[in-house]
């Protein structure tokens, strides 16, 4: 497996811009030599190199580095799985993403709707069969069918029948008619409630993913905040106004979580200001504890400063983020390349992220590796969410700071050592490690040692 993605994308934009490899590495102010082994992925390419490449290439840097690929990359190796019968070539599934960035993003995008769309077949299915309502609806309906269809009978069938009784049967017709109507309108206004176009069928995360990645994970709106103290109406304000202009937003589950993600980005933005941030960044070399420590906060707001910073302005390495509750569900993510978040089904049982909850408050950090090699920094940590109390658990959050290890030497004037790297993965069934005691459900790719 390739080291990165990032190096193909690069020569995939330069040949779309009609440029050379002398004229690229000319204006972005590199060797051609150097430009030509960042093109074939023999060197990464993060920080000043990066934003000049994407500068000259007249695209946005995170199009040439950036976790949305990774993520791209699980879905096609799932598709793959999900039709075993196609006989698609797995062994050339980042070459597709790296190539053709559009058809992948594609085939990944219908993928994902036809998962969704039997997940939903599959609830309905479910609905029908055990919803209790649905079943008290359609016994009152056969009941109603059965009086009417007993009473006609009756009327048809015998011509002597006394006007009183008649009546009395045209009554009961016309009282059970009455009644299935009543009961068929229930049905189609709880059907109608319950497939509200509005809802779609990505969950709220993905809708909150996909949000954050329209705005490029960044909102200088909220970052300005921090300069100067701010009301909660200003705060609320801003926030209103960027969802209003964002058209996409129109689930009210999607939208309480982005209400809840800005206004958290908000209270980060005014406890490490954006502009004090960038310095002293810098001045402590990147390391989480000492922000936290000179703007006196937690280590998670850092974690999310840092996460979230801008790079033109901290010069800092690409970070991804990811924080979960105890349950492991996601909260927070920030991707980053090569290492990809699953969208769905639990994450691998071996991240620090999940065993930091059993030592919370201690800070961790491990030098992690996933298959085909691409290593990274883990700094993890879980906070007490709320205060203490007898009688009651914790309440703890998690969170797991990602570099690519070959930024360490930004962070060598505190980072400790790391020892061995340890072997994680993103989520079982797309992990190929088959002799993996964490395993929870079986892998639909080929074993580590044959597909590397």
């Amino acid at each position: 497996m390739r080291k990165s993605l990032s190096g193909t994308r690069i020569r995939e934009q330069r040949r779309q811009a009609k440029l050379t490899q002398k004229a690229l590495a000319a204006q972005a102010g590199i060797s051609a030599s150097y430009l030509n082994l960042i093109e074939h992925n023999r060197r990464a390419v993060a920080g000043k190199v990066l934003l000049s490449i994407a500068r000259v290439l007249d695209v946005p840097a995170s199009s040439l580095s950036d976790g949305v690929d990774s993520a791209k990359i699980s879905d096609l190796y799932e598709a793959a799985a999900h039709h075993p019968t196609i006989g698609a070539e797995v062994v050339g599934i980042e070459e597709l993403a790296g190539r053709f960035p559009g058809w992948a993003q594609m085939i990944a995008a219908l993928y994902r709707q036809t998962r969704d769309q039997e997940a939903m077949i599959t609830a309905l299915s479910d609905r029908l069969t055990h919803d209790p309502f649905l079943a008290e609806s359609l016994h009152g309906m056969l009941s109603n069918i059965t009086a009417i269809r007993s009473t006609s009978n009756i009327l048809k069938n015998i011509e002597d029948i006394e006007p009183e009784k008649q009546a009395r049967f045209h009554t009961i017709i016309h009282e059970e008619s009455r009644r299935l109507t009543d009961s068929a309108q229930s049905l189609v206004q709880y059907f109608d409630k319950k497939a509200d176009p509005k809802a779609g069928i990505a969950t709220p995360q993905e809708e909150l993913d996909s949000f954050l990645t329209r705005h490029n994970h960044a909102f200088p709106q909220l970052d300005n905040l921090g300069e100067a103290p701010a009301t909660t109406v200003e705060v609320a304000y801003i926030v209103n106004r960027i969802m209003a202009d964002d058209d996409a937003l129109e689930n009210p589950e999607t939208n309480r979580l982005v209400t809840e993600f800005l206004q958290n980005y908000a209270r980060d933005a005014q406890a490490i200001p954006q502009s004090d941030f960038a310095k002293q960044a810098r001045r402590c070399h990147y390391n989480p504890s000492a922000i936290a420590q000179a703007f006196g906060t937690d280590l998670h707001t850092a974690f999310r400063r840092l996460a979230f910073q801008d790079p033109a302005q901290t010069a800092a390495p690409p970070m991804g983020l990811i924080v979960a509750n105890a349950a492991g569900r996601a909260l927070f993510r920030r991707p980053i390349a090569d290492f990809a978040f699953p969208r769905h089904g639990n994450a691998c049982p071996l991240w620090p992220l999940f065993q930091a909850f059993s030592t919370p408050q201690i800070p961790v950090a491990a030098l992690l590796e996933l298959p085909g090699k691409h290593k990274f920094i883990g700094l993890t940590i879980a906070e007490v969410q709320s205060t203490p109390a007898f009688g009651r658990p914790p309440e703890l959050n998690a969170a797991m700071l990602i570099i690519h290890y070959e930024q360490r030497a930004l962070l060598a004037n505190w980072l400790p050592d790391l020892g061995a790297p340890q072997p994680i993965g993103i989520t079982c069934r797309i992990c190929p490690r088959s002799d993996c005691a964490a395993r929870t459900e079986p892998q639909i790719l080929g074993d580590e040692q044959t597909k590397s």
